[in-house]
């Protein structure tokens, strides 16, 4: 691995998705696509990374394409350059990054994060990178810690190598281990370019075809963990997407990206309005007389909560309008009127 800690590093981010646990909504909207906080999801990935000083990224496209790149294209940072990856076919984790081996860096000393789009996390991506160099790693994972007892995709042992990786099993004696789950970030040295390039098939995951026979050769795989007081999450299921905007505002935070105000007080209007904390509102939302919001509401831009309506536990997308003396809990309110509530709400 190379010893300039400043040199650049590339990114692949994995947007090709179909978003089958998000539809109908993701059939016109790309799951990558939907505002977290007002902002598209995607988005908060690509600001990590330029963060990290990431200066090219990788974004692989399949699914409703066009709509995704002009969600992302007022997001992109300054000093991010963004070269989009069309897939006529999914090809799956691995087979994505098969058209690009030359530009990540198979015969650089360079690694590049591989890292998934619909997951929001608090992972400082600089630290993962030293630790990555420190270790001479063939690759690091983001890993979050499970519970003792509790079985996991991937084990790692007291000095923070994996020894397991899905049916991958490091050879010789392991110490105690720490039974783990994956967090969608991977930071991949050339061998594992080297690794992809030597699989025959079009599509295929580069976890089961590459991770999983890398760690059984005894090549230096390690967990980067994430704090457990930081929060992640994928958000792709109705009720994860929800959940992630509770638990955020739970914990008194937003994402860095996110343009509105948390509202931690009681707030009530002249007109009878009241806001419940912890919710909230971005620029242009509106209560009106004898609404009521929150607890834990989230209203995007110009977003409308119409009179003697209640608003509470729900997300409300830019534009979207809570109608006059409509209940809504727990559910995503979108900009056409559509609500989408999770499979298990039992209100």
């Amino acid at each position: 691995m190379s010893s300039h800690p400043t040199a650049p590093v590339k990114a692949f981010v994995l947007a090709a998705g179909l978003g089958t646990r998000l539809r109908p909504v993701s059939e016109r909207l790309p799951k990558p696509a939907w505002p977290f906080f007002g902002v598209p999801l995607c988005a908060h990935v690509l600001h990590a990374l330029a963060e990290a000083g990431v200066e090219e990224a990788i974004v692989n496209l399949h699914h409703l394409p066009q709509q995704l790149k002009e969600a992302l294209t007022p997001w992109i940072p300054e000093s991010l350059k963004v070269t989009w990856s069309f897939e006529a076919t999914i090809l799956g984790t691995g087979g994505a990054l098969t058209p690009w081996l030359d530009e990540l860096g198979q015969h650089s000393d360079q690694p590049f994060f591989l890292i998934n789009a619909d997951t929001y996390r608090e992972l400082d991506l600089s630290a993962m990178l030293r630790q990555h160099r420190e270790t001479n790693a063939t690759a690091t994972l983001a890993l979050s810690a499970l519970a003792p007892g509790t079985a996991g995709p991937i084990a790692v042992d007291a000095g923070g190598r994996i020894t397991r990786f899905l049916k991958g099993v490091a050879p010789g004696e392991a110490s105690p281990v720490q039974s783990c789950d994956f967090a969608g970030v991977h930071l991949l040295g050339p061998e594992v370019l080297r690794g992809v390039s030597g699989i025959d098939e079009e599509v295929f995951c580069i976890n089961t075809a590459v991770h999983s026979a890398l760690v059984a050769q005894g090549e230096n795989y390690r967990g980067y963990f994430i704090a457990p007081d930081a929060f992640w999450s994928d958000l792709g299921t109705p009720e994860r997407y929800l959940t992630a905007h509770f638990e955020l505002m739970k914990r008194g935070k937003t994402p860095p990206l996110a343009r509105g105000r948390l509202v931690t007080k009681e707030q009530t209007s002249a007109g009878g309005a009241t806001i419940l904390p912890p919710s909230y509102i971005e620029e242009g939302a509106s209560v009106e007389a004898g609404a009521l919001v929150g607890p834990l509401a989230v209203l995007g831009r110009g977003a409308r909560v119409a009179a003697g309506a209640r608003f509470a536990r729900s997300v409300a997308w830019a534009g979207a309008v809570a109608g006059e003396n409509s209940d809504i809990f727990n559910s995503i309110l979108t900009d056409r009127g559509e609500l989408v509530a999770p499979e298990t709400d039992k209100r």
